[in-house]
């Protein structure tokens, strides 16, 4: 299990800022584990049309092989948190990106993930090489180098 103590937001160069909204919590006043898969689908979204500028309209894109999270702390409703997404590794057809959840407030961990991706053409229906055009936009937008294979 990954230790919050390793936490460092300032990995994260891809950010998307909001307030918990109220459809993302339980009954036990808290954000459901759910929303965290949500919001990284979001800042996937988010990623691959301000990073790797590739429009999200069901041709080429990628799909999720694996996901999974780690929570630390709980949030609630209408606290302000940050999501962060990054790619950590790039390989022939795959990749990964990492994702944190934090408070805005104070900066403190709620939420650590990681996906592996898989290059995708959805028209043919295949996986594909991972398109040297985003391995370029990764290396000049990622502060720390992803890992390749």
């Amino acid at each position: 299990m990954p230790d919050p103590s390793d936490f460092d937001p300032s990995r994260f160069r891809c950010v998307t800022r909001f307030e918990v909204p109220f459809h993302d919590v339980d009954m036990l006043g808290h954000v459901n584990s759910v929303a965290y898969l949500r919001w990284a689908e979001s800042a996937r979204a988010t990623y691959q049309i301000d990073v790797l500028k590739e429009d999200v309209d069901g041709r080429r894109g990628f799909v999720v092989g694996r996901i999974s999270f780690a929570y630390f702390q709980p949030l609630r409703f209408r606290e302000p948190v940050c999501v962060g997404i990054r790619i950590s590794r790039l390989g022939g057809k795959s990749f990964d990106f990492d994702y944190a959840v934090w408070r805005e407030s104070d900066g403190a961990p709620a939420a650590t993930g990681q996906s592996a991706m898989i290059a995708y053409n959805a028209v043919e229906e295949h996986s594909i090489p991972v398109p040297q055009a985003w391995q370029d936009a990764v290396e000049a937008f990622e502060p720390q180098p992803p890992l390749r294979p």
